[in-house]
């Protein structure tokens, strides 16, 4: 499924269940609140849109995740996320809030690259820490403007 230029109010894990690819390019989104979901079975891409509020605690994306050329404006918690076998992909965004990374495990590869991380993001933070995330394929991270590091939850 292919949604374009709209103007969104929510999405929950039951716009995700519909479907095993799902793309949302140009679009403005109030809120993705995906909060507890876990095994989301779908394939997300989302292109070019603004996301005022995105909920993915406790959140699997499985079949992979790709974020590009958009602007999330809230806090992002990803505590207890990963557990993917397609490579999640952050690239040519702008985080406005920190981005908690907080003890996940990513199966597949994690690329996070071009992005603007305005508050920082523990993505890289707090190694050797029981919470720290754990990265079984690796990751690829370049280019990024913003503190990747830091050793906190916030």
């Amino acid at each position: 499924m292919e949604v374009g230029n709209q103007s969104i109010e929510l999405i929950d894990k039951m716009y995700f269940s519909q479907d095993d690819f799902i793309k949302l390019s140009n679009c403005t989104i109030k809120c993705i609140d995906l909060i507890g979901c876990f095994e989301l079975d779908a394939e997300i891409v989302i292109e070019n849109c603004v996301i005022e509020q995105f909920n993915i605690q406790s959140c699997w994306f499985v079949k992979g995740l790709t974020i590009r050329y958009s602007i999330v404006k809230g806090y992002i918690n990803y505590q207890m996320g990963g557990h993917n076998d397609v490579p999640l992909i952050f690239d040519h965004n702008i985080f406005t809030d920190f981005f908690n990374f907080f003890d996940c495990e990513f199966n597949a590869l994690v690329v996070f690259k071009n992005n603007i991380v305005t508050k920082g993001t523990n993505l890289l933070g707090n190694m050797g820490e029981g919470f720290g995330n754990r990265f079984n394929a690796g990751w690829e991270v370049e280019n990024n403007l913003g503190d990747l590091n830091l050793n906190r939850e916030v």
